[in-house]
């Protein structure tokens, strides 16, 4: 199945506040799409005036149903016996002297107890209800963990734990840590930016710190809560596999969309320690953050509610084992199919079910008949209870769990080490798993050691030789230690050999560097010096993301040269983050405005955006030359779309930036002026990509055009070259700039390998007939650009190749050093934005062109 009901969907979702006050029909069951040979039936429509809208559903020792009204009460659901047609027999179900009040978004029927989680209503947190007498009548109520924090980032889910005797919640971003936590982890919680964090430009979650969203286990009786994760935005709920790993569905921010710190709604493998990113505003970790846990998969924008796990399920071993994630914006249940990766988890999503208005809120396994009993409603939309059942023709006969794997067995060892009371023993055992290849597995290990005094073994971390294990040890040196050890901590970091280490510890690296800033402090001027003295040659460097984290670092002690090299790059920089940025959204609301093509043209560059977020703060290195050319960006970004807080997110870039890098107050109205002057006018005739695009690589792209590029569209190949901006630079035949290679004849001289090598790294192989300078200047400036004219004690500079005749001029008596500098010229993605043709026509057309003899791509 796909997901094909997007534009019906939102159409709903924003006549929701309409209908739901008059209330109205649940979907019916024909008009939703289902996975073949599952059934979907509505057994039960909610008269809202009287049961309210509900959100949330357990299932009580009796097998019956127990639902509660978003801002209401409970009610009990007695289903009818298998195969009857009767409806289910639905009453109130009253609290004793009416606590709680209700307004709960999590159940759970577990220890003779029914547990409530309030959150739409006074005393919020969780509630245990007993029926104490036998009649049952819930007879006895108690408050046993208060949670401040209420709405739709409050309170939420509960989950019975796998070892039968705790109880595991979910609460989001906007509720308080439980007061009085037994034990906390992890430990050593930070915000841990080196540039001042943009707040979200509307204001949302201002002033909410980590862990934001988390989850807590606690006793029957809530009389010892413990952390167990966080790092969450707003999961909603939270569910046990059948060998008892925990899982949640987490939301993303949807007004982030376009930004670098955007992060799609995703399924998370909880782990004991465990953090998991978020931070509030512009401070959202990337996946990547060593200190930081992955996802097992992305799923896309969506609002996330109910999870659940197949296990009891009368359905095929595939979805026994899968869970069941509810997304109430699109109106989706997707089966979550796992499969094991080392010590955690990949996943791949299934649309499994859902339909315009099935507005899905929970879901539970029904422990008499194996159904899926599927609540909608939420927001005072129209609930319904719903079953599925599977009709089809294979087994159903109970499913034996996955098999835990070798690695899987170790992580949970190493967190046994996380447990209260261990001692110096938990350093001895956990250290040599540092360096373990498994992610999940060094983070038990360096979590096991963060538990324990860092004066026990800081020595040993300063003096591990394994990069893999030093680097875990010293980001938890970093993280726990005394901040006298800080110098101790910068000779160790000054001793890795970047080149030598792999694309992931170089990331490491940089974010070691970067918490030994964010938890130590900021060096003194000369302590910084030297530090920049070490990275400044690291950038740039081939990996996008490296460049996002050295620029922001460098910006931070105070490069004299990242703005130089950085600035010319705002032009050129290949969005990293294509998928996430666009496809999803393109996928599932159709882009911005409704066209592909719009798409392509109001595609925000994540790049870009990340490396103008940090130069906002960078304080040297700045000429006036550099400052025009960093606030003339500003224009290119109108066309640029994305969630509800993108565009003020960009205006209070260019405001601080105003503020920060321009230190002459009358320069900055100019400067201002140019910032919001009108974006450079397309150029005429260009015909854009209709796209979808990707990141292609060599490799794809020569694998696309295996069975020969025969029979291409040679007019449309010409009009992407021109899209793509290539007739800028190059000539084929005497037309075209002349910035780069003339193109005339590229069929004969270059192989299909070659040519794409070119295109899509441009910076692989450059020329030294086509290269560019990085040149220093006397009085401490940078310029990065080509040397088009040297004469008269002049240097002409051309530091754009998408404004050949803009020459920065400099005296020849002030330049202190000119060495080549490795990035190309030539922007990287020019091709992402196209479709398959649309590719392989630009490629039949740049091999064919100027080879007058062969016709055969023409038509």
């Amino acid at each position: 199945m796909t997901t094909l009901r997007t534009s019906l969907i939102l159409a709903f979702s924003l006549a929701t506040a309409v209908h739901a006050a008059k209330g109205g029909p649940a979907p019916d069951p024909a008009a939703l799409k289902i996975a073949p040979g599952f059934k979907v039936e509505l057994i039960y429509t909610v008269p809202k005036p009287q049961q309210g809208s509900w959100v949330s559903l357990t299932q009580d020792n009796k097998g019956r149903l127990i639902a509660c009204d978003q801002g209401g009460g409970l009610f009990r659901v007695t289903l009818p016996a298998a195969g009857s047609t009767e409806e289910p027999k639905v009453e109130p179900l009253p609290m004793p002297e009416g606590k709680p009040q209700g307004g709960a978004h999590g159940l759970l029927y577990a220890f003779d107890s029914l547990y409530v989680m309030v959150n739409e209503k006074s005393d919020k947190g969780l509630w245990r209800v007993r029926d104490t007498d036998g009649d049952d009548v819930y007879d006895k109520a108690e408050f046993i963990v208060k949670c401040d924090g209420g709405g739709e980032h409050g309170t939420h889910g509960l989950a019975l734990g796998p070892d039968g005797k705790s109880i595991y919640f979910a609460n989001g971003n906007h509720t308080k840590l439980p007061q009085g936590l037994a034990y906390s982890r992890p430990v050593g919680i930070g915000e841990d930016h080196t540039i001042t964090r943009l707040w979200d430009a509307n204001g949302h979650a201002r002033g909410i710190l980590a862990p934001g969203g988390y989850a807590c286990k606690t006793d029957p009786e809530g009389k010892r809560v413990e952390f167990f994760a966080g790092g969450f935005r707003n999961m909603y709920d939270i569910a046990f596999d059948a060998n008892g790993e925990l899982f949640t569905y987490d939301s993303d921010m949807e007004w982030d969309m376009g930004s670098p710190w955007y992060m799609p709604t995703r399924i998370n493998h909880l782990v004991s320690g465990g953090d998991y990113g978020w931070r509030s505003g512009a401070g959202r970790w990337p996946s990547y953050y060593a200190d930081s846990l992955p996802a097992a998969v992305d799923i896309g924008p969506g609002s996330p509610t109910g999870t659940i796990f197949g296990t009891g399920a009368k359905f095929p071993a595939k979805y026994q084992r899968a869970m069941f994630a509810l997304d109430w914006t699109y109106a989706t249940v997707w089966a979550i199919h796992f499969t094991p990766d080392g010590a955690s988890f990949k996943a791949e999503k299934e649309d499994f079910l859902g339909g315009q208005g099935f507005s899905v809120t929970d879901a539970v396994i029904g422990k008499r008949d194996g159904a899926l009993y599927v609540t909608i409603g939420g927001r005072g939309n129209q609930s319904g209870l719903y079953r599925v059942t599977y009709t089809g023709t294979e087994s159903t006969a109970p499913a034996a769990p996955v098999a835990v794997t070798a690695e899987a067995k170790l992580r949970q060892g190493l967190e046994t080490l996380h447990a209260e009371g261990t001692g110096p023993e938990a350093v001895t055992k956990a250290w040599p798993y540092l360096g373990h290849k498994d992610r999940f597995i060094r983070w038990a290990a360096r979590v096991a050691i963060e538990h324990q005094p860092a004066a026990s073994w800081a020595e040993k971390a300063l003096g591990e030789k394994d990069p893999q294990s030093a680097l875990e040890a010293l980001m938890a040196l970093a993280r726990m230690g005394d901040k006298a050890l800080q110098p101790k901590l910068i000779e160790r970091l000054g001793q890795f050999d970047y080149a030598k280490l792999s694309p992931d510890l170089r990331l490491a690296l940089v974010r070691v560097w970067e918490l030994t800033f964010t938890r130590m402090g900021r060096p003194t001027p000369e302590v910084c010096a030297q530090v920049v003295a070490k990275l400044d040659p690291l950038f740039p460097a081939a990996d996008p993301y490296a460049n996002r984290e050295l620029v922001a670092l460098l910006s931070y002690l105070g490069s004299p040269t990242i703005v130089a090299k950085t600035v010319p790059m705002l032009a050129t920089a290949k969005d990293a983050d294509i998928t996430i940025a666009s496809t999803e959204m393109l996928d599932r609301n159709k882009g911005y405005g409704g066209s592909v093509a719009g798409m392509h043209n109001s595609r925000p560059n994540r790049q870009a955006i990340a490396y103008v977020y940090a130069l906002r703060e960078a304080r040297a290195g700045w000429t006036p030359e550099l400052r025009k050319a960093f606030f003339g960006w500003f224009p290119t970004t109108s066309a640029w779309r994305g969630g509800n807080s993108f565009k003020k997110f960009l205006e209070n870039i260019r405001s601080e930036a105003l503020s920060n890098v321009v230190p002459d107050a009358s320069e900055r109205p100019a400067l201002e002026a140019l910032a919001k002057s009108a974006p450079p006018a397309p150029p005429a005739n260009i015909v854009p990509p209709k796209g979808p695009g990707k990141n292609y690589s060599t490799a794809e792209v020569v694998a696309l055009a295996a069975g020969g590029l025969n029979g291409r569209n040679f007019e449309q190949g010409k009009a992407m070259y021109a899209s793509a901006l290539c007739v800028n630079c190059h000539k084929i035949k005497g037309e075209g700039g002349n910035i780069g290679p003339d193109l005339t004849g590229a069929g004969q001289r270059y192989t299909l390998t070659d040519l794409m090598d070119n295109i899509i790294e441009p910076s692989k192989v450059i020329s030294d007939q086509y290269g560019t300078d990085q040149i220093e200047l006397k009085d401490g400036g940078t310029i990065v650009g080509r040397v088009t004219v040297e004469e008269n004690g002049k240097l002409f500079v051309m530091t754009s190749a998408l404004a050949p005749d803009a020459l920065t001029t400099l005296d020849s008596a002030n330049v202190k050093r000119r060495s080549p500098f490795n990035v190309s010229m030539m922007p990287a993605g020019l091709i992402n934005g196209m479709n398959k043709d649309e590719l392989l026509d630009l490629i039949a057309y740049v091999q064919a062109a100027g080879n007058p003899a062969d016709k055969a791509f023409q038509k």
